[in-house]
């Protein structure tokens, strides 16, 4: 399905970022320098199928991938919880008829060279892979309809334009803690 995605790419992580080693959801090595060309921004988002507060969020990461998908921007999910599988999330984002990658981390190697510590965890990475962004998705995890900040849209639009996002990247989300 995503066989032209993960074709090497010639961009390199820096060194503060070192290339990880990740496995699609087919179980194939992939390498993070492969997941986005040089002029793109990469969004992560570390998802788990048995986190309830990821569940609520399938919807809003699809308008997501739907407002820049044409802009430069490639989006990826990220699993790798021991009590969950790529196969699990594939199976929750075709039901919410969502066609991203997932890629799997296993023993959060990114996740930890990342800061991601939580699910849904979204980290924007720039055109020079430096991290633009790492939290939350929004501000409010149980209602949609409630959201004030859309964190990760400020987000991608400051990577966009070669700027940090102006929203603090420490501020912690209460998902569920990877394990």
């Amino acid at each position: 399905m995503f066989a032209g995605f993960l074709v090497l790419a010639a961009a390199k992580p820096s060194r503060n970022l070192p290339d990880t080693t990740l496995l699609n959801d087919e179980g194939k090595e992939v390498k993070l320098s492969s997941l986005k060309d040089d002029d793109e921004i990469l969004v992560l988002i570390f998802v788990a199928s048995t986190c309830p507060v990821t569940s609520g969020y399938w919807e809003r990461i699809k308008g997501i991938w739907y407002n820049y998908r044409d802009r430069d921007v490639r989006l990826v999910l990220v699993g790798g919880n021991s009590d969950d599988s790529a196969a699990k999330i594939r199976t929750e984002i075709e039901r919410e008829d969502l066609e991203l990658p997932i890629v799997w981390d296993d023993q959060h190697a990114l996740a930890g060279k990342l800061g991601a510590e939580y699910t849904p965890e979204a980290v924007v990475l720039g055109r020079e892979w430096g991290i633009m962004y790492r939290g939350r998705i929004d501000d409010s995890w149980r209602d949609e309809s409630r959201v004030r900040e859309r964190h990760l849209d400020k987000a991608v639009t400051a990577a966009l334009d070669g700027k940090k996002s102006p929203d603090r990247i420490d501020e912690r989300f209460m998902g569920s803690h990877m394990r």
